[in-house]
């Protein structure tokens, strides 16, 4: 086996269906399992954040910025650089940037034959800025 490399395939705005505030995204894919495996970087604008969502399989989401996650029942996290959040099947959660910064963050999806997640209602405001 060699070292391979990939290329971005696809990068655009998220439609705000899944997000509130403004996020752009730059997706790859994985030479190993390229029908299974999704690599995005994610940027959040200043207060973007995604709704609340279930992943369907594996995700790994590593902080490039510092940014909020929060997961269903428990206080908001503030995330900081090169942190890595491992981010289980079943478990509702949301991510996104704090009031006043950007946040960015590279998100690792696997198994996504099995779907990528169950999305649900937005982040409010009040939710959004508890921490």
């Amino acid at each position: 086996m060699s070292t391979t490399y990939s290329t971005v395939i696809e990068e655009g705005k998220v439609p705000n269906t899944y997000m509130t505030g403004e996020v752009s995204y730059k997706k790859q894919t994985s030479d190993i399992h390229p029908e299974n495996t999704v690599i995005k970087e994610v940027t959040c604008e200043p207060g973007a954040r995604c709704n609340w969502h279930i992943n369907l399989s594996l995700q790994l989401l590593i902080a490039k910025d510092t940014g909020y996650f929060q997961e269903k029942g428990k206080a908001i996290r503030l995330l900081h650089k090169d942190e890595v959040v491992t981010i289980l099947p079943g478990v509702e959660h949301w991510y996104g940037a704090t009031p006043f910064s950007k946040f960015s963050y590279i998100a690792i999806i696997t198994e996504i034959d099995k779907g990528y997640a169950l999305w649900l209602e937005n982040v409010t405001d009040e939710e959004y800025f508890s921490f």
